[in-house]
């Protein structure tokens, strides 16, 4: 009977202490993560002490929530970090430009580049999504043969894999699941949306429309008001003089080939369908130039898919730097004050390369 009373009395010890342990560091990981909420860890406002450090930097925390998928204050700083060591290890000197990260505007700036990289892995997160939705799922080995081709480009493996630890910090699986994946996932998706997206079918049968109104004998400026969008509309169709690298670029190879009074077949942009006339031709200080005008059949972009596919997801940022304006599909900064310094910048960018690219 003493046996058994002891044997519960050390149960109950045992549970008791692993409760409190488990309590303990449930307490302790929640004042980590309240202590990233409410500091400033972008340009390292944060409390130094060493062990807090070290958890901070082996474990990860989440700075936003898409969906049910989380964001890491891991992966924002690690790229940020690769951000900055790519600005920090170029030689802008020669256009005349400089990069100070350690000054107070620098620090700023710093913080811009934290708030547009957390952006692009929330884009990133609903891009993933709705791509699997429709059943795209990237194999390693589809991932691989994009590598294959991005080693193309660069004519060696190795080449590639030097700048990319000269210019980011990154190896090649860095390489691959911040750059080929979410670029892999954004090109397959948006090629599926083009597909199957109605809008897409419903600007393409306008666009062939005045086509056929050209060959039946429907004079251009009379097919521009019938049917072309933007601001060309309203001048019939008339785009004024351009260079090639003034143009996009779809557009620019089409018009090029062109006599003085061709048109176009439709060709097919980032931004919609077109039928450019070539007016006129000319060299300027060397340089070829063309005037046009065209029919203009706007489409969907991928930005507006992408606004509104935001809409079907609850976005989350815990942080005291930033929040999630979900009307602009957009991260904003909490301070008026890096509002106000991010709107001025823009407005009047200086000599530093991270706010002009």
């Amino acid at each position: 009977m003493d046996n058994s009373k002891k044997q519960s009395e050390k149960k109950i010890t045992w549970e008791t202490f692993l409760a409190a342990s488990l309590i303990f560091v449930a307490a302790y990981f929640i004042t980590i993560w309240l202590m990233i909420v409410f500091s400033s860890r972008l340009t390292g406002r944060i409390d130094q002490n060493r062990i807090i450090q070290k958890t901070i930097e082996s474990v990860p925390y989440p700075v936003a929530m898409v969906g049910g998928k989380f964001i890491t204050d891991k992966q924002l700083l690690a790229n940020l970090a690769s951000v900055q060591r790519f600005y920090e290890n170029q030689d802008f000197s020669k256009l005349g430009l400089r990069v100070d990260f350690s000054t107070e505007d620098g620090k700023k700036r710093l913080e811009i580049k934290g708030k547009e990289i957390l952006s692009k892995l929330i884009d990133d997160t609903i891009i993933q999504s709705e791509a699997q939705k429709v059943g795209i799922i990237l194999t390693s080995d589809m991932i691989n043969q994009e590598v294959e081709r991005s080693l193309k480009e660069y004519g060696t493996g190795d080449t590639l894999k030097n700048n990319l630890e000269k210019l980011y910090g990154w190896n090649m699986d860095d390489f691959k699941e911040n750059i080929v994946k979410p670029d892999l996932y954004k090109e397959k998706i948006a090629a599926y949306v083009q597909k199957n997206d109605a809008t897409f079918s419903t600007t393409k049968d306008k666009i062939t429309a005045a086509q056929t109104a050209l060959k039946n004998g429907l004079s251009f400026a009379d097919a521009v008001k019938k049917y072309s969008d933007g601001e060309s509309a309203s001048a019939s169709g008339s785009l004024g003089w351009f260079s090639a690298d003034q143009m996009l670029p779809e557009v620019a190879l089409a018009v090029f080939k062109l006599n003085v009074g061709q048109q176009s077949e439709i060709i097919q942009s980032s931004v919609g369908y077109h039928i450019v006339r070539l007016e006129d031709k000319k060299a300027e200080n060397d340089v070829d130039m063309v005037k046009v005008s065209q029919i203009f059949v706007r489409t969907k972009s991928f930005s507006d898919w992408l606004q509104e596919a935001e809409k079907k997801y609850r976005v989350r940022v815990f942080s005291k730097e930033f929040l999630w304006n979900a009307d602009k599909g957009e991260v904003e900064f909490r301070a008026t004050n890096l509002r106000d310094y991010e709107k001025d910048i823009q407005s009047n960018p200086p000599n530093d390369p991270s706010v002009i690219f």
